[in-house]
């Protein structure tokens, strides 16, 4: 299970709000947690909980996942490992090292031996002691990753056995692999696998990134051919040309080529998102630029960017009145970077995404994409904070209740900005149920006891809301009382 984004938190609110019951008796804290405990006793509903508990990235649920890691299920097993994973202040070696050395499923030894790799939380003595599991998947990985570790001579033997696989996503990156290391014999096999048709895009891209990693430029002419593959999919081709620029002495060139030539959008921006964090893209990016199409205007939102004020101001504007998912989407995931990386010098964005908000239709018949957009737009300004930004969430959120605020409110579902606070807080008395629902989760979510009542009035009539949309209000009434990490503790007991 992949780690959950900020749009699929806003996505449970936006698209399983039922609406809300008349105000009754608010629950507690007690109530909460009998009802939590219910839920996973009950093998219908046990399963959708704990993806609704999942979504909070809380740092208290720990227990609940620690216990999951060695349920009798192997679902929930592979679910307690991702989710541990997700969670940055935990330290997962040691149950991962469990996984890898016991788990009767070489699935989730696998799952288990990439996250030990990706944290750097295994050394080069354990991967020559996983070449001893008995499945080739977990050989293949613990062998490329002693290759990329200079430790080729522990892992050649093993890699000479893997290369002829039945399983082309072994076999291809292995074959790739071994060609790098010299092995040219295998680069004829290596070709039939990357030009038959038949082979999975999933092979393909394992191939590609292994190319690019290892620098196996006797490798590029069948990286070309793949770049060059019309019908093949746009994530593919993106690695191919990926590959190729990282292989090749005119690298930047093969991108900003590749850009001006081909015609599928969703293709060109990926590529040009490659092309802009190259150092010496100034040039390739101003011949882009100077198109009239939705490239261009990314491209002068990319030359712009890196020195913010007015000029920035007015690419990103440029860039967000066209109105295009693909083109808003790749302003906000540059947005999110930037004010990361320095947030007092991103003000440049908050005229362009509050307009971008304050534009989506304000009543659909259902939440479509620009609403999706618009709440992640939302949750880069509460992530800004400036003055600025704050002014024009407050705007924003002043209005009557329509999937303006709505989606406003629903961006500020994982704020971990305080000052969000005092922006949801009035919303608690809105006189539409929906918006002030949303404000409660909000504010759930930051622990503020201000949302006490309303989250109690939900979970006062479950069978009236969508269960989702309980489970929440129950956990963050637990974790307002301070009480989430024993309710956790208790809710573990409850895992099989």
């Amino acid at each position: 299970m992949k780690a959950p984004r900020p749009g699929r938190v806003a996505a449970i609110v936006l698209s399983c709000l039922a609406a809300a019951p008349t105000p009754t008796r608010a629950a507690g804290a007690p109530e909460a947690l009998a009802y939590l405990q219910g839920m996973l006793q009950d093998t219908k509903t046990a399963n959708p909980t704990l993806a609704a508990l999942r979504s909070t990235r809380d740092e208290d649920l720990k227990p609940i996942y620690l216990a999951m890691t060695r349920s009798g299920d192997k679902k929930r097993r592979l679910f307690g490992v991702l989710a541990l994973t997700e969670l940055p202040a935990t330290d997962t070696a040691g149950i991962l090292r469990e996984r890898l050395a016991g788990d009767p499923v070489m699935a989730i030894r696998a799952e288990a031996l990439r996250q030990l790799l990706d944290a750097n939380a295994i050394t080069d003595e354990q991967l020559a002691q996983t070449l001893q599991i008995a499945d080739e998947a977990i050989q293949g990985q613990a062998a490329i990753a002693l290759v990329d570790r200079g430790q080729a001579a522990l892992a050649l033997k093993p890699l000479e056995k893997l290369a002829d696989a039945k399983n082309v996503i072994l076999a291809g990156p292995v074959r790739a692999c071994l060609l790098g290391l010299g092995q040219r014999d295998q680069l004829d096999p290596l070709r039939g696998i990357m030009r038959d048709a038949d082979t999975p895009p999933a092979a393909l891209a394992a191939i590609l990134r292994r190319v690019e990693r290892q620098k196996v430029t006797a490798a590029m002419p069948l990286v070309l051919h793949v770049a060059a593959e019309e019908d093949a999919p746009v994530a593919v081709r993106v690695l191919a040309y990926q590959a190729a620029a990282g292989l090749s002495s005119l690298g930047t060139v093969t991108l900003r080529d590749a850009i001006l030539n081909q015609k599928r959008t969703p293709l060109r921006a990926r590529l040009l998102k490659i092309l802009a964090a190259r150092a010496d893209a100034g040039p390739h990016l101003a011949t882009i630029a100077k198109g009239t199409d939705a490239l261009a205007a990314l491209a002068r939102f990319e030359m712009a960017r890196k020195t913010a004020g007015p000029t920035a101001a007015a690419a990103v504007t440029a860039a967000i009145d066209l109105e295009h998912p693909l083109v808003v989407a790749y302003v906000l995931d540059h947005a999110r970077e930037d004010i990361d990386a320095r947030p007092t010098a991103c003000d440049y964005y908050v005229p362009a995404l509050a307009k971008y908000i304050g534009s989506v239709d304000p009543h659909p018949g259902r939440m479509r994409k620009e609403h999706f957009l618009a709440a992640g737009a939302a949750a880069r300004l509460i992530a800004l904070g400036t003055p600025t930004a704050l002014a024009a969430l407050k705007t924003l959120l002043a209005g009557k209740a329509t999937a303006v605020t709505r989606t406003t409110a629903a961006g500020l579902l994982r704020a971990k900005n305080p000052a969000a606070r005092g922006l949801l807080r009035p919303l608690l008395k809105s006189p539409y149920l929906e918006l002030s629902t949303d404000a409660a989760l909000a504010l759930g979510h930051l622990g503020d006891p201000a949302a006490t009542e309303r989250l109690g009035e939900i979970l006062a009539k479950p069978k009236a809301q969508a269960p989702a949309l309980v489970v929440l209000s129950s956990w963050y009434l637990l974790k307002i009382a301070g009480q989430s990490r024993a309710a956790a503790n208790q809710l573990a007991k409850l895992i099989d």
